[in-house]
């Protein structure tokens, strides 16, 4: 029996790479997400370890002032990450729903892959099981015969063998039910 082959790999293999796309697209999308997040971490960090130092007594005024300038900024670009973040959630959402649209896609195919190899492991199973019969009912009928006959072949069935009686002209009277073995017998009996 011939192997398995699904028709339609070649739209399967397409549908992967369709999903791989668009989940590379995706994770490039959360990994900008996630460079901000992180950056934002690091400025929090920052803030939080400038605001715990205690300033020394020969801290004049003016490095306060420059300190404080510098956590407002940080604070002011944790703002403006935050904001570039949620401008990221419709993007994001929408190539999280590509992806599943994609995935969805290639499962479909997978099944019928999946159904159309059992069918032919059926199929197949089955083809094996009337030949592995075919086999065992001939070894049966030889055993048969060679109990009942022994070792003497002449009295073993003989072969049938067709000849084709295509030169033969026929007329509509003739029976179509006629053996081969009788049309022969008439043809050399005139």
């Amino acid at each position: 029996m011939k192997r398995f082959q699904f028709r339609l790999e070649p739209v399967l293999r397409l549908k992967k790479i369709k999903e791989d796309q668009k989940l590379k697209e995706l994770s490039e999308l959360v990994a900008e997400v996630n460079q901000r997040k992180s950056e934002i971490d690091s400025n929090e960090a920052r803030i939080r370890s400038l605001s715990s130092t205690e300033l020394a007594g020969s801290t004049d005024l003016r490095e306060y002032s420059y300190l404080q300038t510098y956590m407002r900024q940080l604070l002011t670009r944790n703002t403006e990450l935050e904001t570039e973040i949620h401008s990221f959630d419709e993007p994001v959402e929408k190539k999280r729903t590509e992806v599943t649209e994609a995935r969805k896609e290639k499962k479909v195919l997978e099944l019928l892959k999946e159904n159309r190899f059992k069918e032919y492991i059926h199929s197949y199973r089955k083809a094996e099981k009337i030949q592995a019969e075919e086999q065992f009912l001939a070894d049966l009928y030889r055993k048969t015969r060679e109990e009942t006959y022994g070792a003497d072949r002449s009295k073993r069935d003989p072969k049938v063998f067709t000849y084709d009686t295509g030169g033969v002209e026929r007329t509509g009277t003739e029976d179509a039910g006629l053996s081969e073995l009788r049309k022969l017998y008439e043809r050399y009996k005139k």
